[in-house]
């Protein structure tokens, strides 16, 4: 959060299912659904830092290691710890935003 707070240039992928991602998400986030990460991968940047998020946190480990196995540089490349829970917890509801 302090880094978006700081508008320090990074892409989070929240990976959720659409109605999720709609119903409240951090701000800024792409939403790139888990299994089109394979398909869609080449749209995100190489030298950008990349915070994928899911709901706890798990599948979002699985993403960061698949596209830093597909050639992505290991430090640019980030799951965010707890996910969208954890978010929440930390930073509270109103830190999300709708659509």
């Amino acid at each position: 959060k302090d880094r978006l707070d700081n508008g320090d240039e990074l892409i989070v992928v929240d990976m959720r299912q659409a109605w999720e991602y709609k119903s409240g998400h951090i701000p800024g986030a792409t939403h790139m659904f888990v299994q089109e990460i394979p398909r869609r991968m080449n749209e995100l940047p190489k030298d950008v830092d990349i915070v994928f998020q899911c709901w706890h946190g798990n599948t979002s480990l699985d993403a960061s290691a698949f596209l830093i196995d597909n050639g992505w540089d290991g430090d640019r490349v980030f799951s965010l710890s707890g996910g969208i829970g954890g978010w929440v917890q930390t930073h509270g509801m109103e830190s999300l935003v709708k659509e």
